[in-house]
């Protein structure tokens, strides 16, 4: 368990390993765990935090209240757009989003058009371009083009040259171009007032 995410504490690394029934494992990390002690300053931190209850009581509800806002105006934004994510998760403060439709990006496993347009190779057919959400006729395999990854390159550079920060799919091995991990978590004035409307302006 990592305490960092959710103690908005990404400065003050901390985290603890449980295992009850591995004492391999528990010896193997103790013989390492001198050259990754946090700081005094860390573990002072951290032992503060953690024995004051009712800054804890405080703190989980307001933060569940102000996640729950976040999640919200986020997807109301993105409804409103007419960009989808993926629903279904019930923690974190990311959302995993679906920018295809709005870069033009191909659909697709991650490939590459060198072999442009349609072909056989091992016995399927190669189609480049297909339309977002668009089912493989039977045979069909789907292959994206460079195109689609300089969608992304694009995209993301307009959004860091205005300061907003959103990572691509590429960070996390997406199997697609045009998806992206947004977080939820920021305060409302940046959210709604800065980063939501230069991302409508950078598309």
């Amino acid at each position: 368990y990592g305490m960092s995410k959710d103690f908005s504490s990404n400065g003050l690394r901390g985290g603890i390993l449980l295992s009850q029934h591995n004492p391999p494992l528990l010896s193997s990390l103790k013989s390492i765990a001198l050259f990754s002690w946090p700081a005094s300053t860390t573990e002072n931190y951290w032992t503060a935090l953690l024995t004051d209850r009712a800054f804890l009581d405080y703190y989980f509800a307001e933060n569940s209240r102000r996640l729950a806002a976040g999640y919200t105006r986020l997807t109301s934004f993105f409804t409103a757009h007419g960009i989808q994510w993926v629903e279904g998760s019930n923690a974190g403060f990311f959302l995993w989003a679906d920018f295809r439709g709005l870069l033009g990006a191909d659909i697709g496993v991650v490939g590459d058009d060198d072999d442009a347009g349609a072909k056989e190779e091992g016995g399927e057919q190669m189609v480049e371009a297909v339309a977002v959400n668009e089912k493989p006729a039977q045979g069909q395999v789907y292959k994206t083009s460079r195109r689609a990854k300089e969608r992304d390159d694009w995209f993301f550079g307009k959004l860091m040259a205005a300061k907003v920060y959103v990572a691509t799919g590429d960070a996390f091995f997406a199997e697609e171009h045009g998806w992206y991990r947004v977080s939820f978590s920021v305060p409302e004035p940046i959210l709604k007032a800065k980063a939501l409307e230069i991302l409508l302006k950078s598309l």
